[in-house]
């Protein structure tokens, strides 16, 4: 079998680039053909991953991040192609609602004798999303956490990046509307979770399924920095859904709009509102542990 690794030579402090040998070594094993390709800047993975198609390949890995995994997805959305996942970025939030093993071994023998699952994917402005897309301050703090990961990376970026924004923000005037309501307010943040993590293990979502053919909706209404402050840290044990601020709820089509409001979809930033997003229910296939 013809396999290709699209590999974010920049991922994990470029670590990932020091996985090319055990790939091929580990492959050959097996019997199995691998075929590296490694991307040369943003936007090159789903470039890459296009280019493993026409090689022949029917099976496309991304070794990386969230940002290399949305960038596969969109390469080989529709092509019948089964992705696979070796997490070798900073957050891996994808890999963790799928129960993909952070660790390389463990992903790469995952990827070699695992089994497969259907994941819905989400259609966002023309873009394809497969974790969580957002609106609002956690979208400012992507943006703050691209420039802290140029000193710092790791998962200590992200919690930095919410402080940095903490100290200029200001809420959103959001209108959201659904097929089963519409919600206008000063809002913190909404996000649109088809898997339960982000932020490097943040648990934004923790009903979410990833196969259920809907979306989580999460919308944070407008509080003051120090209920700001308390309400992150709750996020990572999924305790934030108690709290009076926030609502949750479930749908298959989704738009927001708002006056400034950046898109982050995957832990990347894609444009600005407003914004529509639609579910497809198995949208890819995806390579994960056997039961």
């Amino acid at each position: 079998m013809k396999t290709g690794y699209v590999v974010n030579p920049v991922a994990g402090k470029r670590k990932s680039v020091e996985l090319i040998p055990r790939i091929k070594e580990a492959a050959q094993k097996r019997g199995q053909e691998a075929c590296l390709y490694i991307t040369e800047g943003p936007g090159d993975a789903e470039k890459k991953a296009v280019a493993a198609l026409s090689d022949g390949c029917r099976v496309v890995v991304a070794v990386g991040g969230d940002g290399t995994v949305n960038e596969v997805v969109n390469g080989i959305a529709e092509s019948g192609a089964v992705m696979g996942v070796i997490p070798a970025g900073s957050g891996n939030d994808f890999a963790r609602t799928l129960g993909i093993p952070l660790d390389f071994e463990e992903a790469l023998e995952c990827v070699l004798q695992g089994g497969t699952r259907s994941v819905d994917v989400g259609h966002i402005n023309g873009r394809r999303f497969v974790n969580v897309a957002s609106v609002g301050f956690d979208a400012q703090v992507v943006l703050e956490t691209y420039k802290i990961k140029k000193r710092i990376r790791g998962p200590l970026a992200y919690p930095l990046g919410v402080l940095k924004t903490l100290a200029g923000y200001r809420p959103f005037a959001m209108e959201i509307e659904t097929d089963e309501r519409t919600i206008r307010k000063q809002v913190l943040l909404a996000a649109v979770a088809n898997g339960v993590y982000y932020g490097g293990g943040m648990k934004i979502a923790p009903e979410a399924v990833a196969d259920d053919g809907l979306f989580d909706v999460l919308v944070v209404e407008d509080m003051p920095r120090l209920k700001i402050l308390r309400l992150f840290p709750m996020i990572y044990s999924g305790r934030h859904l108690s709290r009076s601020e926030v609502e949750y709820f479930r749908t298959g089509k989704i738009k927001i709009s708002c006056e400034e409001g950046h898109i982050n979809s995957d832990g990347e930033i894609i444009g600005s509102c407003p914004v529509e997003m639609v579910m497809h229910a198995g949208g890819i296939t995806v390579i994960v542990p056997r039961e």
